[in-house]
């Protein structure tokens, strides 16, 4: 069994990365995406995803990407697996990534379906076996349909897996429970699905998911490491009430474009990660902040 696949568990978090604003180009911000992944560190999440969505891949430069891969590389010094997003609509630029990010010695890479053409089930099949003989390392299959308008279809999980060697996993973000079962049913003792909806990941755990990628883990690492704990040890009863109670707080940090709630959020309990780059607003309305820091109160976040 391959060794990325054994660790592929438990809570993945969906690293923001901190940026400089310079006007015409989005630096990261070294300190900043240092101080974050040792904040993960000290609450014992089991792995980082570097420049998913919630880190903003499409705003950075190429070589952006691949500071803010080697700072993070460097920040956990082995102690965790690290996962890269590439988030590329087509598939020169894919493979160019993937080779890239695998120079710098990242663990995995996560790869979403080419988007903006919404290529056929046969399409998306294609395009990962053809990657798959491209790309010597382990790769993460990223469904995400509401932001890529394709969806990847569990009898399509299932094809890939028998036409390809280098798939380990895949992070499920469509929002369907009924896709979530399927897709477990079909592939679940194969490779590591893991959740990206905060709201199913109770649920899909039940049915045999391995963990989740997790944007909102940014915020509260603990609370998603203890609702992991509880599926491992069959305490449903205790992630149910769990779930109820930081829910709001979740469907706060969505309710405008990711990440800019989540970036708020991260000020507000002292683990600075900046302004989120353009187009989304460089802060949330005062509504949706005030919300915000009312929740993280009530939950004594801060």
């Amino acid at each position: 069994m391959n060794v990325i696949f054994m660790k592929l568990q438990g809570i993945y978090t969906a690293l923001i990365t901190p940026m400089r604003d310079l006007g015409h180009y989005f630096q990261v911000d070294e300190e900043k995406l240092r101080n974050l992944i040792q904040f993960q560190l000290e609450h014992h999440v089991h792995g980082l995803v570097v420049l998913g969505g919630t880190g903003e891949y499409t705003a950075l430069s190429t070589e952006e990407r691949v500071r803010a891969i080697s700072i993070a590389l460097d920040a956990v010094q082995g102690k965790l697996p690290v996962i890269a997003g590439v988030l590329e609509t087509g598939f020169g630029e894919c493979v160019e990534h993937c080779k890239r990010f695998q120079e710098l010695g990242i663990d995995g890479l996560l790869v979403v379906p080419p988007f903006y053409l919404k290529p056929s089930q046969e399409g998306i099949l294609d395009y990962f076996q053809r990657l798959d003989a491209c790309v010597d390392m382990p790769l993460i299959l990223y469904n995400i349909p509401y932001r890529t308008g394709v969806n990847i279809l569990p009898e399509t999980v299932e094809q890939i897996l028998d036409h390809t060697t280098h798939v380990v996993g895949m992070k499920e973000c469509c929002p369907d429970l009924e896709q979530n079962i399927e897709l477990l049913r079909r592939v679940g003792h194969r490779i590591s699905v893991l959740s990206g909806e905060e709201a199913l990941f109770a649920s899909v755990m039940t049915y045999g998911a391995k963990g989740g990628m997790i944007a909102t883990a940014n915020v509260v690492p603990d609370v998603w490491v203890q609702l992991y704990n509880n599926a491992q040890e069959g305490k449903y009863e205790e992630n149910g009430l769990l779930m109820q109670k930081y829910f709001p707080l979740f469907r706060a940090l969505f309710q405008e474009c990711n990440p800019g709630p989540m970036k708020y959020a991260m000020s507000c309990i002292g683990v600075d990660c900046g302004s989120p780059s353009t187009p989304i607003l460089s802060e949330p309305t005062p509504q949706t902040k005030a919300l915000i820091s009312s929740l993280l109160e009530e939950l004594r976040c801060i």
